[in-house]
């Protein structure tokens, strides 16, 4: 063959293969990309097909509907557990776009998953629709409605999350008020903006989900992270600490009190103090005792500054500035700049409850094909261990203490072994005065072979009087239901 001839045949051969890769790399890797482009054909594409259910356990939270023949779309996403769920599923809108698992989850639930790869080359070929995928979640659903509607029958907002411990799965995250995402995700351009707005404009925000895109001060629950990072300095559940009905932090003349002037003594055991909830105590250890850093450290050990992605996003918890010693004796009752979410003191919880070691809180279990078939499992990832074994034994002795002597007295569970922190919260800087206080309770309780069987936290804003002990009968209540009780 000519030798000309020969080079121009290679030259062409492989000018064909260079085609046919980029070809199948548009096709099969990069159309998305392509098709971000055409956003109108993309949207029409999207809803010419069912898109993927969210389900906790058994029960569908999210699922698409066939729309009337007349619809200039096929099928039109409905949620019908409603207020119930509808801070975890989110919305998902052609006006408004998407949130919460909806958002997170998209291509799972739209089909375009790396993991739907097989199935998206075969229908290339067939010609056949392509259909999203299925999201399990963690939640256990009738925990959730039962959280739910304990929230509501308080007549305050708030929030409650409910934690495995030992694996950090999430099995319940309610917020209230609720909402239901349907009339927002209506293909009728009219009812969802006329929702869109009624949601936006209620004075109740029932849109925000207050167990992870806002914080609030913590009161006493952060007096767990203070005897935590105490215990971890040296101290332990029996050593003597100041106490006493009135303290002054240096350079201030601002009198920081006991809630009902409950610890006259002059010291007493920490222990006891916990119990109690002296104010005084924890503001002087956090002064004469421990320094910024022994308290930023601890309180990052169990999460605080991490955005956790679960996968909802979750705001960071924050300490503040208390670099000056007056500051920290405020932030170590909970008070100054600490702001915290009720799934970051749910984590502290259920971190002391696993004998110190922090799971990482996740909310998906699976991933399941159009055919049923599990695609992916998500998996139990530690984040470390937040104190030693040792510490965390005494901090669940503490703990234990406030429900069987103290404080958190409604959070008992019978024939359980149940430990926790109650927390009363003034409003943050800014507000009017008016507020009534937040009410708090964080704790765990063992299964009935005395390993780690739940964590959990209830937040009240606003409750007022009581507001603590609420929050802990809320919490005993739902660490029964969860532990197999009524």
């Amino acid at each position: 063959m000519n030798p000309a001839l020969r080079r121009s045949g290679v030259v062409a051969l492989v000018l064909l293969g260079v085609l046919l890769a980029q070809v199948t790399w548009v096709q099969f890797f990069s159309h998305a990309d392509y098709e971000a482009h055409d956003d109108g054909r993309t949207l029409f594409e999207e809803y010419e097909v069912p898109r993927g259910k969210i389900l906790a356990g058994e029960v569908v939270i999210a699922q698409s509907l066939e729309t009337p023949e007349d619809s200039a779309f096929d099928y039109q996403r409905d949620y019908p557990e409603g207020d119930y769920f509808g801070n975890i599923t989110g919305f998902k809108s052609m006006f408004r776009g998407s949130s919460a698992v909806e958002e997170a989850e998209d291509e799972v639930l739209n089909g375009s998953s790396p993991l739907f790869f097989l199935d998206e080359v075969s229908s290339t070929f067939t010609g056949e629709e392509r259909l999203g995928g299925d999201v399990h979640l963690t939640l256990d659903p009738d925990l959730q409605k039962a959280a739910y509607d304990a929230l509501a029958a308080t007549g305050a907002n708030g929030g409650a999350v409910v934690i495995d411990p030992r694996t950090g799965r999430i099995l319940a995250q309610a917020s209230h008020p609720g909402w239901n995402p349907t009339e927002v995700s209506s293909n009728n351009f009219d009812s969802s903006t006329a929702a869109w707005e009624e949601l936006i404009n209620d004075p109740d925000n029932p849109g925000e989900d207050r167990t992870r895109a806002n914080w609030f001060p913590p009161g006493s629950t952060f007096k767990t992270i203070v005897a935590a990072a105490f215990i971890e300095n040296g101290g332990d559940a029996d050593t003597m600490v100041p106490a006493g009905n009135s303290y002054t932090a240096p350079d201030t003349e601002h009198e920081i009190r006991n809630a009902s002037d409950q610890c006259p003594e002059d010291e007493l055991p920490l222990m006891e103090a916990f119990a109690r909830s002296c104010n005084t105590t924890f503001a002087r250890l956090c002064v004469e005792e421990l320094g910024e850093d022994d308290v930023l450290d601890t309180a990052a050990a169990f999460g605080f500054g991490e955005e956790y992605e679960t996968p909802l996003p979750t705001t960071a918890s924050v300490t503040g500035d208390i670099s000056a010693e007056a500051f920290r004796a405020q932030a170590c009752i909970g008070q100054q700049e600490v702001r915290e979410t009720v799934l970051q003191n749910a984590i502290i919880a259920a971190t002391i409850a696993n004998g110190g070691e922090r799971m990482e809180p996740q909310l998906v279990d699976r991933i399941t094909g159009p055919e049923g078939d599990t695609l992916e499992r998500r998996g139990e990832d530690s984040a470390g261990r937040a104190v030693s074994g040792s510490t965390a034994e005494q901090m669940q002795e503490l703990m234990e203490a406030v429900v069987t002597g103290g404080t958190g007295g409604n959070a008992q569970v019978p024939s359980r072994t149940v430990g926790g922190k109650t927390g009363t919260a003034e409003h943050s800087e800014g507000a009017d005065g008016s507020e009534a206080d937040h009410g708090w309770f964080h704790g765990w309780a063992m299964d009935e072979g005395g390993e780690p069987g739940v964590a959990v936290c209830v937040f009240l804003d606003s409750y007022g009087s009581g507001g603590s002990s609420k929050a802990a009968e809320i919490s005993g209540d739902l660490m029964e239901r969860a532990l197999g009780g009524e």
